[in-house]
């Protein structure tokens, strides 16, 4: 249903865009909201516990809550901060006659800046840039009856970048498209694309 009602809502951005046509659409302000996505892990690095490596990549559903604030300059351009924390994804694996590992994305969270430009008053395109963390469950079955399974936790960190549009529906009530994309470390990297809705204030 929350799918249906987005996917309803952005379908609706041209109709309102050129509703609001002869209308000043403040992008400035505090703004709270929330995002499904599409994201992707993409595993290329050596497992040294089983001899083995993860090579895949591996797309799932994700979701994302954000809060921000924006500065308006004039009616061509803004900046602005966001912080969001959100979840998702499918594990990746490695296998191999000494055992089996999965290592599966859990919570991420994130700090950026945006600036963008305004090419009419109700839709602004922008880049992002910032900081990006990722935690993530790394367990390993081994085969051999005298070994024993391995089960850890830990946290990736690394550059945020991406693009999007956002577009002013209504006073106070947007909505968004972007693509970004993270690079965690040597080998481990994620990219999404999500669809959201914000509220300002």
């Amino acid at each position: 249903m929350r799918t249906l009602l987005l996917a309803g809502a952005l379908a609706s951005i041209p109709g309102a865009v050129f509703a609001q046509s002869h209308d000043e659409a403040a992008f400035g302000g505090v703004k709270i909201g929330t995002s499904i996505d599409y994201r992707w892990h993409d595993g290329d690095f050596a497992v040294p516990r089983i001899a083995g490596k993860v090579d895949e990549k591996e797309g799932g559903i994700g979701f994302r809550g954000h809060a921000g604030y924006d500065l308006q300059l004039g009616s061509a351009f803004l900046v602005g901060v966001e912080g969001g924390i959100g979840r998702g994804g499918k594990k990746l694996t490695a296998s191999n006659t000494t055992g089996d590992y999965t290592l599966k994305p859990r919570w991420t969270w994130d700090v950026s800046g945006r600036a963008g430009v305004l090419p009419t008053s109700n839709v602004l395109l922008y880049g992002r840039a910032g900081y990006s963390w990722l935690r993530g469950r790394e367990n390993t079955d081994f085969h051999a009856a005298n070994l024993n399974d391995l089960k850890s936790s830990g946290t990736e960190k690394g550059f945020l970048w991406g693009a999007g549009a956002e577009a002013a529906l209504a006073p106070g009530f947007y909505a968004r498209a972007e693509y970004d994309r993270v690079n965690y470390r040597d080998g481990l990297k994620s990219s999404k694309i999500l669809l959201g809705l914000s509220m300002g204030f």
